[in-house]
């Protein structure tokens, strides 16, 4: 991408951040609060009244049911007191180039329609109330990788003109002030567009993003803790990808914060 590009991505960037901020202080003035997924009214909630996080007891407890241990390197439930450090059955066979995989459930039932809308235009409130969720139930495992930067996955140039919503830098920027870490949408960026992930078969998601990502050689990693944060985890190639070149500019360790990951 050229450098006229990456300059108007950041502006539209900059300007769809305020926007959204800006729009977000106005219904919050105007309107009651309520539930980002449900939308039932929260005024009498007290988990929400206590923490801010803006999801109905309901709807929490939907998306935190899966009681399963995960395993550490991909996040995949596994059965208890096993030691995952270096896989399990489903990725210990994949050369993962990133430590481990911290999420908050499993893509099914209620928690795969937040998923699936929180990629919708004017879905910002949802993907930042479930960002927030994940912090608060995994804020031990967050907090103990201590990310140096965080790193949402970045979209082919041309997405921020044709997709209502991404995602992963709205769960990022939350993540980030969570931890008070930074969040740089600009340290990786994505070379080429490619094929939807999710359109194609495992065999070929495995291929479709080779040499699709590159750090800008602005940005020092040398030595750097590096949380990449998506919104879901299929076969891990989009992490693994980001990753290997994350690595590559010199990384230290890098761990992955999801939503949910797919069985």
């Amino acid at each position: 991408m050229s450098q006229s590009n990456d300059q108007i991505v950041d502006v539209r960037s900059r300007i769809s951040n305020r926007l959204r901020l800006a729009a977000s202080s106005i219904v919050d003035f105007a309107l009651p609060p309520a539930c980002a997924f449900c939308t039932r009214d929260l005024q009498n909630d007290l988990e929400a009244a206590a923490d801010g996080i803006t999801l109905c007891g309901r709807c929490r407890k939907n998306f935190t049911s899966d009681e399963r241990s995960p395993c550490f390197k991909c996040g995949t439930p596994v059965g208890p007191y096993v030691d995952t450090r270096k896989g399990c059955p489903t990725c210990s066979r994949r050369n993962f180039r990133f430590d481990r995989v911290i999420r908050l459930g499993v893509y099914e039932d209620s928690l795969r329609t937040a998923c699936i809308r929180g990629k919708s235009r004017g879905a910002e409130a949802l993907a930042g109330a479930v960002a927030s969720l994940l912090w608060m139930e995994q804020r031990e495992a967050l907090s103990d990788f201590a990310p140096d930067i965080i790193v949402p996955v970045p979209q082919f140039w041309l997405h921020w003109f044709i997709r209502p919503h991404h995602q992963a830098l709205t769960m990022a920027e939350v993540l980030g002030e969570r931890l008070n870490c930074p969040c740089d949408e600009r340290a990786v960026r994505k070379t080429r567009r490619t094929t939807d992930q999710s359109s194609l078969p495992r065999a070929e998601r495995l291929t479709n993003l080779k040499q699709a990502y590159a750090v800008r050689p602005s940005h020092n990693l040398r030595g750097q803790r590096v949380l990449i944060v998506d919104d879901i985890l299929t076969t891990g190639t989009t992490s693994n990808e980001l990753a290997k070149v994350l690595r590559k500019a010199g990384a230290s360790d890098v761990a992955v914060a999801v939503i949910a990951v797919v069985l």
